[in-house]
């Protein structure tokens, strides 16, 4: 079992430093950007979707009667996920808990522990969201699991509890250039495929790897001569005696990407690693974070050998309709 113990503890007080450098402080901008919903009753979680009927002629002729009723509920359809349970453990021995060790204290090392496992927790859930994770119902053997948003942003239906085929990504809206060959076209094809779901000139979050992140940057910096087809760069010099080169925004006739940095995209669960090439175009207003239980930490018996306890939360991902989405999932 994982726990900390004082025969192999790192820091115990000598000569050292009242200081533990951890250079890993890698954000959770989507934990931090999805609003929080309502508790959901249940494992399975549900909610509607719906969609406005096509513009139909008029011209109706002058004294005639009504003659063609309409089922303004025929394009509602259910979209559901489960809940999913995160859970990290911390412990520590008595003696490790007993000691004085650098950078943390006296008698603290459970205390210390506790706040970087909960950090952690956060960073799981943010991993989980920002992968390719399809629901999985708990049989015994595995647990309830929720779709990650490279599912819910899909043209294909999903193995379990699928998006209904009227309420599903555009494939249009879903982009696999290699990152390198994205060009500005390419982009406004996909925010104009948006915007037809739309209707709206929108601004989304661009939540996205540093390799895409970097092409978008490139892409503003150079732009191409029509008449002798050769790159010219374009430069900004930003504030005297410094230079900028970076993109926080991208618009185009169809709508705005604010960019923002993420390491937890197209999470690799096998490799522990993220795709740099990953990128999510999100209306914010459309997702939602449902929690049958918030993060908090229960400390468990001890049974003689030190202080433990788990940390842990039951969250579901709300889509609520991922029509006007997109996804930028190149491999390379």
């Amino acid at each position: 079992m994982a726990q900390t113990f004082e025969r192999t503890q790192v820091g115990k007080r000598e000569s050292l430093s009242d200081v533990i450098a951890v250079a890993d402080a890698k954000k959770t901008p989507l934990f931090a950007a999805i609003m929080k919903g309502s508790d959901p009753a249940n494992s399975l979680f549900e909610w509607q979707a719906d969609a406005y009927d096509p513009p139909k002629a008029g011209a109706v002729v002058d004294g005639s009667d009504a003659a063609s009723p309409e089922d303004a509920a025929e394009y509602r359809a259910i979209l559901s996920n489960y809940t999913e349970e995160f859970r990290r453990e911390p412990k520590v021995t008595k003696r490790a808990n007993l000691s004085d060790v650098a950078g943390i204290g006296h008698k603290q090392e459970m205390a210390k522990a506790i706040v970087k496992k909960s950090y952690e927790a956060k960073r799981d859930v943010e991993a989980a969201w920002g992968s390719d994770n399809v629901a999985q119902k708990d049989n015994g053997t595995v647990g309830y699991q929720g779709h990650g948003l490279g599912s819910w942003i899909s043209n294909s239906a999903q193995a379990v509890l699928p998006v209904d085929e009227d309420f599903r990504t555009p494939a249009a809206s879903l982009d696999a250039t290699a990152t390198g060959s994205l060009t500005p076209a390419i982009i406004e094809g996909v925010m104009e495929s948006q915007y037809q779901q739309t209707g709206e000139e929108k601004t989304y979050m661009l939540v996205c790897g540093t390799s895409l992140k970097k092409r978008f940057t490139r892409l503003t910096g150079y732009q191409v001569d029509l008449a002798s087809h050769t790159q010219i760069k374009r430069t900004s010099a930003g504030e005297a005696g410094s230079f900028a080169d970076r993109v926080q925004s991208y618009t185009t006739d169809f709508g705005t990407y604010d960019l923002v940095l993420s390491n937890w995209l197209g999470w690799n669960y096998s490799t522990s690693a993220n795709s740099t090439f990953r990128g999510y175009a999100l209306d914010m207003d459309m997702l939602e974070l449902r929690y049958q239980q918030d993060f908090k930490f229960d400390p468990l018996p001890d049974q003689g050998g030190g202080p433990r306890g788990v940390i842990s939360a039951i969250v579901g991902l709300c889509v609520k309709n991922p029509l006007g989405l997109a996804k930028f999932h190149a491999t390379s």
